[in-house]
């Protein structure tokens, strides 16, 4: 394919070669596809994990306003006794379920400021309650094979948390 040309002024020994360029043009039409594959292929994969990231940051933000609104409606619920539950979402969060528990926690007394009367020791004993209740939320859902769950603690007023009298 290359052949020896004269040189200027009719030079037959000259080291001038003329090359014909239809085999490099081939070789660099199929480096050029393979690059433009590899490239595209790419592309694809970073698009496919944008979209990916995307249902799952999705899913975490409705989880969260899902945990917000059951926290919501068992705290609303007025002396409720310990216990728990569970349920499925409304629609459209079908994929999503609950549970919940709600439990006693027992604070205990601290100890009182020196130099105060025996009135306001009676009054601040009196006023002490030793028992608060936790409300626990968990969301649960699934995503392509992958287990997923948030989870809510809250800690609530005694007066929410029903107790029977003789355990008070």
């Amino acid at each position: 394919l290359c052949r020896r040309a004269s040189g200027p002024g009719g030079n037959k020994g000259s080291p001038v070669k003329k090359c014909s360029r239809f085999g490099y043009i081939f070789v660099e039409t199929v480096v050029a596809m393979g690059l433009l594959s590899l490239s595209a292929f790419v592309i694809q994969n970073a698009l496919r994990q944008a979209m990916i990231t995307r249902a799952q940051a999705q899913d975490i933000t409705s989880a969260r306003f899902l945990l917000e609104k059951i926290s919501g409606e068992r705290i609303l619920l007025f002396q409720q006794p310990e216990g728990n539950g569970s349920g499925q979402c409304d629609p459209p969060f079908e994929k999503f379920r609950y549970e919940w528990s709600l439990e006693r926690v027992d604070i205990p007394k601290p100890e009182l400021p020196p130099g105060l009367s025996p009135e306001e020791r009676d009054v601040l004993e009196d006023a002490y309650i030793d028992f608060m209740g936790k409300l626990t939320v968990r969301i649960l859902w699934q995503r392509g094979g992958a287990d997923f769950e948030a989870v809510g603690e809250s800690l609530v007023g005694s007066s929410i948390l029903w107790t029977p009298e003789d355990t008070q």
